[in-house]
């Protein structure tokens, strides 16, 4: 029993590392490959605030995505956390901007939904389905 409260907990704090981290990093990566620009021009500064305004985003779908992989498997928690990644990096920038042109909330949400499920992939714990083959969920205990 403690053991796997213990792995639960490592679990979680990966979790935290993925979506706070990664995510937020996958977004500069990304805004830096498709600008191609290089770190000293303007996309330097569109990246951070890209990295800023995807911390609280990733932050929410990572506390979603922690309280759906005790119940759900893993093919259907990633699109489902996808598409909260998406909604809410489509609506948080216009709730904090104001009225963004259509086109561009569009980016914003294919890109949170990349991300999101990039990260709810990254985040799973494998080695649970391993402890109990027979389970198909994917969660542990």
């Amino acid at each position: 029993m403690a053991v796997a409260v213990c792995n639960e907990g490592l679990t979680s704090m990966k979790r935290a590392l993925v979506f706070l981290l990664l995510g937020p990093a996958l977004t500069v990566l990304a805004t830096w490959v498709a600008v191609g620009m290089p770190l000293e021009s303007f996309a330097a500064s569109i990246a951070v605030l890209l990295f800023l305004f995807t911390s609280p985003v990733m932050g929410i779908v990572g506390l979603l995505d922690g309280y759906l992989a005790r119940s759900l498997p893993i093919l259907l928690r990633v699109p489902l956390t996808a598409l909260v990644g998406a909604t809410a990096a489509a609506i948080l920038p216009a709730a904090i901007l104001g009225p963004m042109p259509q086109d561009l909330s569009m980016y914003f949400g294919l890109g949170g939904a990349l991300c999101a499920g990039v990260c709810s992939l990254l985040a799973h714990d494998y080695r649970a389905q391993e402890a109990r083959p027979g389970d198909i969920s994917g969660s542990p205990s």
